[in-house]
Parts: C-alpha cells; structure tokens; sequence
C-alpha cells in the first residue's frame, strides 16, 4: 500500500475550530441521554467467561474465567440459555491480584448428553453483572488431547494418518508478527490418542517462514500425501506475499509446480487411491486447475469452461463427496457442487445454519463437515458442527466442538474421524465484536 504525501495548504485553525464544535456536539447529546441500569448492563471491568472444557468420564466440566471486579463472582449454569443467580450457581476459586483475577471451578454431577449453558457473575451493592455466555454437551465421542505447547500464533491446517499401526498427527504455528515469521511443525504419534507429547520438528517445517492456504490432499492409504503451493506473508517494513509453485510428492519424484495465478487458493480431491486433485484460484479469473495424480504424473492441466460462476465471493472453504467437489462461501451462505463429467458447477441450496465467518471444513468418508467460526456482528463464536448429505443436499447437525477455539481452527480427518484443534478463542465484548486469543488445545472426534 502507498502512502500518499500529506497536502500542507489544509486551514489547521478551521479544522480545530471544526473538531471543538464536534466535540461540544457530542457531549451535549451524552448529557442528555438518561442514565440506564440493567444487570444485564457489562462495566468497564473485566468479566469473560474464557473456558469450558468437560471431561465425559468425570462428569464435569473446568471452567476459567477473568474477573476484575472486587465484589461476589461465581458461576452460574443450567440447561437453558441465560443462567442467573436464581438457578444453580457455584463459587469461583480466585488467583491474582486484585485488579485482574483469573478465576477458577469444577463443576460436578453433570448429565451425560445434556446441553449445559454457563455465565460468570458478579454482584456488588445489589446489582448483579453477567458475562459472555457458553456452553457445552458432555458427549463420549470426543477425547481431549494434551495441548500443542507453542508459542506464538496457530495455523489453521495441518492433517492426520497413519503410522506403524498408530496414527500421527501433524499441525503447524508461526512464532512471531514481524520480519520473516518462522514456522514450526508439531508432530503427535499414538495408538490410542492418550499419554503422548508433543514434539516440535528438529527444523521449521519446510524450511521456510509459515505458510499460508496451501494446498493439501491425502491418498487413501492414509500414510502419504501431496503438498505444496499456498505464500508466505512478511507483514515488516512493507507488507509482502510470496507464492509458491512447487510440491512435496510422497514418491520422491518430480512434482509439477502449479501453475495457476498468485492468489488464494481452496481444493480438493476426486477419485479413489490416486485421487485427481483440483486447485479453484479464489481471485483474479476464478480458474479452475487439474492435477492428473497417477502412479506416473502428467502434470498440471487448466479444465476448459469450468472457472467458478460467481467471482465476487473471497470467503470459499471446499469439501468433496461421493465424485463431486463442493464450495461453501462464507460471504453469502451459498454451496456450489462441481460435476468432473460435464465439468460445470451447479448452485446447491443455501446452508441452513447462521452465518459466520472463519469457520472449519473437512472431507469424510461419511461427507463434508463444517462449522465453528464466530458471528462479525456479535463477536460470539459458534460450537456447532454440520455433516453435508449430497443425495439430499441437506445439512444435518452432527455435534458440539467442545475445545475453546472458534475461529481458524485446524481441522484434520480421516475415515469417519475428525480432528480438531487450536484456533483462536472467540469471546463477545459488551460493544459486539470479538476479542480473540490462541487456543492451544486438541480434540479427537471419533462416533461411538
């Protein structure tokens, strides 16, 4: 972006006398707005509900919260929406000093399959404050991992195979905001999901500064996978996106670079074994590129006639089910499917559930499935989960994500199996935006 030069002949005098005149304005119409106490009114204080992590086995969830208010605070829940104080509250356990408290509970005797809703209070001098509100369902198919332990800030991509009997999962960050933002590869290997650590790879993950929207397919045998392509973004001096062309091919061979323009790009994957990869550019002609994936490659082709009909759309995530590709647009709720035997696309039905933005995509065997994502005019972030049925084009509800991540979360999967984690924790202010900050959990998805 070019900064052009400020013009020196602007009048300051008229433009203070201006901005006095504003000022005075606007303080007159503050003085003449009636004062309004409601409890449900939030303070200039801090009170954020930050985490509510249940534990299926235990019966109970982990609630943490931030308060800096020095008065009565616990938490209250119930199986409506809205708690208050007249339902089931609990007592908080409170560190810190006295102006930002982290606080504290456990919340036990909880009903399996139940959905729970939980605010923080406070109450002083007769007026009671709520917080943000969440919720959660205690379910036996999901199973919490140990958390990735980054410094830094999550990418929203990573994947899952497996590996000498067990299953390997592979997720990335970035460690810093400036100048050449470096990425690290975290690699967890298990039979079971249960009592591993993390391991951070020796290097940074292809020897390069964190990638961004790259582009990514697994084969069926669920222990190779083709990778490549997507920039690398230097924000410091001036910010720079660098696209890349080349790939990463499990058969050590020559990989094609990808030709297509630099711009974002979503895919995905049609075929059995060696799957026919499809790279939709989101920008520019909205292209629409094939990898011709056999046992010996011939490369990279442009589908004639297929480009995406409606090229004002920037928020796309796709998915693929059955022998169709699918795209799901976060501007305006619309799905398209792409048919690879006429090699035209063919608007679907509107998706059914709130619109949102920065949600999560998968493709299963059972179908594509998405969700999360937080509300722009809101700030809230969403939990909820929807499996796509192509025969019917219907989205069905499938499950509530019970990690604190909402917006960019990484999402992974396999077979019937949904991996899900870090992200960014989306919690509403009481001004209606969200206040976001990194998630570092991991959760396991798999149907009882």
């Amino acid at each position: 972006m070019i900064i052009k030069p400020l013009i020196m002949t602007i009048d300051y005098r008229l433009k203070a006398v201006n901005c006095l005149v504003y000022l005075i304005v606007i303080a007159g119409l503050i003085a003449c707005e009636p004062l309004q106490i409601n409890e449900e009114v939030m303070p200039t204080s801090t009170l954020k509900l930050l985490a509510v992590t249940p534990d299926y086995a235990k019966s109970n969830v982990a609630i943490q919260g931030v308060v800096s208010e020095e008065s009565e605070t616990g938490i209250v829940y119930g199986t409506s929406p809205q708690p208050t104080i007249t339902g089931q509250k609990a007592t908080l356990d409170r560190t810190g000093g006295s102006n930002t408290a982290v606080v504290t509970a456990t919340i036990g005797s909880l009903q399996p399959k139940q959905r729970y809703y939980f605010r923080l209070y406070t109450q002083k001098d007769g007026v009671v404050l709520y917080s943000n509100e969440r919720s959660v369902v205690l379910s036996p198919d999901w199973k919490h991992l140990i958390d990735v332990p980054y410094e830094g800030q999550p990418l929203s991509y990573g994947w899952i195979y497996g590996n000498f009997g067990g299953y390997q999962l592979t997720v990335f960050t970035r460690t810093n905001f400036v100048s050449e933002s470096s990425g690290q590869q975290w690699n967890y290997y298990s039979s079971d999901f249960q009592g591993q650590q993390w391991r951070a790879a020796s290097t940074n993950s292809l020897g390069y500064p964190a990638r961004y929207t790259p582009i990514y397919v697994p084969y069926a045998d669920q222990t190779t996978y083709f990778f490549g392509g997507g920039y690398f973004y230097v924000p410091e001096p001036i910010p720079t996106y660098t696209y890349q062309k080349f790939f990463d091919d499990y058969r050590d061979g020559s990989a094609y670079d990808y030709p297509g323009d630099d711009v974002p790009t979503v895919q995905f994957a049609i075929g059995s074994n060696l799957p026919d990869l499809y790279v939709l550019e989101v920008g520019n002609k909205y292209r629409l590129w094939k990898y011709q994936n056999r046992i010996t490659p011939t490369g990279w082709e442009l589908v004639e006639g297929a480009e995406f009909p409606r090229k004002t759309l920037k928020k796309l995530f796709s998915f693929a089910v059955d022998n169709k590709g699918y795209i799901l647009s976060e501007d305006d709720n619309s799905m398209w499917a792409f048919d690879p035997t006429t090699n035209r696309w063919q608007e679907r039905k509107k998706t059914p559930f709130v619109n949102r933005e920065k949600g999560a995509v998968i493709t299963l065997t059972k179908g594509g499935v998405y969700g999360l994502g937080y509300n722009t005019k809101t700030g809230e972030g969403y939990r909820d989960l929807w499996l796509y049925d192509d025969k019917n084009d219907a989205w069905n509800y499938l499950t509530d994500y019970p990690g604190e991540g909402s917006a960019s979360v990484a999402a992974v999967g396999r077979n019937s199996r949904i991996g899900l984690m870090m992200g960014y924790r989306a919690t509403a202010t009481p001004i209606g935006t969200a206040e976001f900050s990194a998630a570092k959990d991991v959760w396991i998805y798999e149907p009882q």
